[in-house]
């Protein structure tokens, strides 16, 4: 009896998260991300993954990683970024990314996780590419996410 009402808990407390990118941009940007965070609206970081992983942004959707975590609503999404390529004209070319971080609202409410079911969130990359005076590039992108149905 014990041991269901610890599952019954676990179960009612905890929901699962997937996280997918996407981008309305033609051209292919290769980001590699090594951490996905989430903010609640209690004020709490949850870590959603700290694995290393590279994802080609284009307009279907990616997915990017999954967890459990706290049920809730979520208001931010931050991902921690190591590096950032883009094709242009057939050839990939490195890109900065400032900060090295994108800090990403969730909007049309945020995200309510709910014990025991998955919700889906999707970020959506809007990218501003600034070719600096020296020939580099800088990804400045507009970035948004949302709660999928």
């Amino acid at each position: 009896m014990v041991v269901a009402g610890i599952g019954f808990y676990y179960y009612s407390s905890y929901g699962t998260v997937n996280v997918y990118v996407t981008t309305g941009n033609s051209d292919p940007i290769y980001i590699t991300i090594s951490s996905v965070m989430i903010h609640s609206k209690t004020g709490q970081w949850v870590t959603i993954s700290n694995s290393t992983k590279t994802v080609v942004l284009s307009s279907n959707l990616s997915f990017l990683a999954s967890s459990k975590i706290p049920v809730g609503n979520y208001t931010e999404v931050r991902l921690v970024i190591k590096s950032a390529t883009v094709s242009i004209g057939g050839i990939n070319v490195s890109v900065n990314i400032p900060s090295g971080v994108f800090k990403i609202p969730i909007i049309a409410g945020g995200l309510r996780v709910q014990g025991g079911s998955t919700s889906k969130l999707e970020i959506i990359v809007g990218p501003h590419l600034i070719m600096t005076g020296k020939g580099n590039y800088i990804l400045s992108p507009v970035v948004t996410a949302m709660q999928l149905s």
